[in-house]
Formats: C-alpha cells, structure tokens, sequence
C-alpha cells in the first residue's frame, strides 16, 4: 500500500527543507517539530547517515474538525513530512491522510482526512513546479560575498524570520556567530 507523496526535488538539500517549509506555510500548516536524523542518529548511535529531516506539520483548523470527531486522533497528529537525501538525489515525502485514516473507525475523519490531502499534495505540486525556476534564482552568501544558484546551496541559516544562505558550513558558522554583523553591511 503506497502511503506517502513523494517528489524528487532539483535543490541542494538545505534549499529544500527552506522551500518545503515556504510551500506549507502557504498552505496553512505550521511547523510543530523538526527533527534532524542525521544528528541525532550521529549523537545518541555515533552513525552515519544521510541528511535527513522530519518536519511535523499541521494544519490547525484541520486538527480542529479532527480533534471534534475523534478524541484519540492526536496520536496520528502532526502530519509528517520528510526531506531526504539518497544517493545525491534529494526528496520530499509526505504522508497520505487519508491512508492514515483507514486504520481508525471512525468514517467522520474521512471528509477532514481528505482536505488535509489535498493541502498536501498542493504543496508537493507546488515544490516540484517551482523546482525549475527556483534552482536557478540568484542568492548571495552575506559572509564571503558570493552569488549561488538556489540549487548550489549547501546550507541556510534563519534568523529573525528570514533565510540566509550560504556556499560552507565555515560561512553559516561565521555568520550564525554575529549575523548582525553582516546583514548590517548589506
């Protein structure tokens, strides 16, 4: 049984956990979790791993309508999305609620399951469709002054609400360490 929608995305894997994020919010989901695998399986297992990260979103007037049908429906809350690399390919990957849902008895969920998939897929659409034309747009490293490719992005940084994108982790570093510094330069 397929249960996720899954795209392969032509952004670096910084740029697509960025633009993921973008894409929900227009859809009216919050970030609730971010879990970064890569690390944390590195910390508590000491393994490697590829980038990783779960993003749990949710959508609160879904949860809402949700929340009224069934009590015990938190424990399929947030939704997850994921952002993974694989053999240089990034992807993104999200559950299918209405997948989800068939295992509850409770035949109320189905019209909120629904709308939860099509905001879902929404987003996917829209990450793959804006793939071309955001891997092209110009950014600049604040730090070392460079201009990238969106799809040439190895690591982003927010701060105060906005993205930052960098060329190395020794640029995001110097910046995460006084960004006002630089931001106040340009």
């Amino acid at each position: 049984m397929n249960y996720s929608i899954k795209k392969q995305v032509n952004y670096s894997f910084t740029g697509a956990v960025s633009k993921t994020k973008a894409v929900l919010a227009e859809e009216g989901f919050g970030i609730l979790t971010e879990i970064d695998v890569k690390a944390t399986l590195k910390n508590k297992l000491d393994v490697e791993w590829d980038n990783y990260v779960i993003l749990g979103v949710c959508n609160p007037s879904l949860a809402y309508q949700a929340l009224q049908e069934e009590k015990e429906i938190g424990l399929f809350l947030p939704c997850n999305v994921i952002v993974y690399e694989d053999k240089g390919k990034v992807f993104v990957s999200a559950i299918i609620p209405t997948v989800a849902m068939k295992m509850i008895e409770n035949k109320s969920l189905n019209k909120v399951a629904s709308q939860a998939e099509e905001k879902l897929k929404k987003v996917m659409d829209k990450i793959s469709s804006k793939n071309q034309d955001e891997k092209t747009r110009k950014v600049f490293d604040l730090v070392c002054g460079m201009e990238l490719n969106m799809s040439d992005v190895t690591h982003a940084f927010e701060h105060e609400g906005k993205e930052y994108y960098f060329c190395s982790s020794t640029c995001k570093g110097h910046f995460v360490s006084d960004p006002d510094m630089y931001i106040g330069e340009n």
